[in-house]
């Protein structure tokens, strides 16, 4: 498996360079080429992941910083340690979540666990809400400490939050994920719009919402929805 490296086919002139950045879940399919992107753009990249995913990244390059831990716990523990390392995070892509290639999916709604249900929030609604927050928090600590430039000294404040297509369509058989889906790409969504630019007057936020990716789970589903249209 090829790591993630600024070597990408990445042309990206959109005055990132030395912007910090922190990825959560930047080691997935996903997260991977945004980390791969924001290198090649020059980006100063922090990704923080579960422990030992980080095989998939060129650790070797400066510009580029692992921490380990869990979204729900270790928020602003990581977000410390990043700033440390990069200063100030600029931009968050809170990408992190458990998604439908994980997740054990149910027939009905009747038959889901309640703490499946939770369980999946948590991760997916409270661990976004948190790095959310946390990122929100060092945007405005950067700005109290230069309050006369209204925090010019840092630059591409931005958020991106990764919400689903399951968010506006549903999931029979997994309606916790298109919950929290639904709740961080609109209601998080447009509360921050209206709270971030307050704290800095250049902060942008934005939701992503992607359809299938192609993992072995999906082609999985694939096969099953295709047998089940067959009478197979």
């Amino acid at each position: 498996m090829a790591k993630i490296s600024r070597s990408a086919p990445f042309d990206i002139g959109l005055g990132l360079e030395d912007t910090h950045v922190l990825v959560t879940g930047g080691c997935g399919l996903i997260g991977k080429v945004v980390v791969q992107a924001f290198l090649s753009a020059g980006s100063k990249v922090t990704v923080l992941d579960l422990p030992g995913t980080e095989k998939v990244l060129d650790l070797d390059d400066e510009s580029l910083h692992f921490v380990a831990g869990d979204i729900t716990k270790d928020i602003d523990a990581a977000f410390t340690e990043a700033e440390e390392r990069f200063g100030t995070v600029c931009c968050v892509v809170a990408l992190a979540s458990l998604d439908l290639s994980v997740l054990e999916q149910s027939e009905s709604i009747c038959d889901v666990d309640p703490k499946t249900w939770q369980r999946v929030l948590d991760v997916n609604v409270n661990g976004t809400f948190l790095t959310c927050q946390r990122w929100l928090q060092g945007t405005r600590a950067a700005v109290s400490h230069d309050p006369e430039k209204k925090g010019d000294a840092i630059k591409n404040v931005s958020c991106v939050i990764m919400g689903s297509e399951a968010g506006r369509f549903g999931v029979r058989t997994m309606a916790a994920y298109a919950a929290g889906k639904s709740a961080v790409q609109y209601g998080l969504l447009q509360s921050l719009a209206r709270d971030a630019p307050r704290i800095h007057p250049n902060a942008r936020v934005n939701a992503v919402a992607p359809g299938a990716v192609d993992t072995d789970r999906f082609k999985q589903e694939a096969e099953r929805f295709v047998r089940g249209l067959l009478g197979g």
